[in-house]
């Protein structure tokens, strides 16, 4: 992991769950961009990670949906993107495949897979 030092990872979907976890890890090597729809805990994150571990932390919040938004951030950077970890993600409804409502379906897809093949298309295009 020594040899994350200096590199820049973005993390989609850092506010939560598995995707909080590893842009904790990387920011304990001195790596990281985080992104997410949650800009109150995006801008915590940052406080705690550039004070805990003393390194420069880039936030950007938006809706990976919104592919502008992804590909205006992405065109934003400044710094060579290293790693990508794409693994922004929405579940909504709880109820059984019969009551499934099919909006619910549409951002669901939209989110945990158009989103982050858009986001890894126009990060590997950088």
């Amino acid at each position: 992991m020594n040899r994350l030092i200096n590199k820049w990872t973005i993390n989609t979907g850092a506010t939560s769950g598995i995707v909080k976890a590893s842009a904790r890890l990387f920011a304990q090597h001195k790596s990281n961009i985080i992104t997410g729809r949650r800009n109150e805990r995006l801008k915590n994150l940052k406080h705690e990670f550039e004070q805990e571990y003393s390194i420069k932390v880039l936030i950007s919040c938006f809706d990976i949906r919104d592919r502008n938004a992804c590909q205006s951030f992405v065109n934003s950077i400044e710094e060579a993107v290293d790693i990508l970890i794409s693994n922004a993600g929405l579940a909504t409804g709880n109820v059984s495949i019969f009551d499934a409502d099919f909006e619910d379906w549409d951002k669901m897809l939209d989110t945990n897979i158009k989103g982050l093949l858009s986001k890894t298309r126009f990060a590997s295009e950088k």
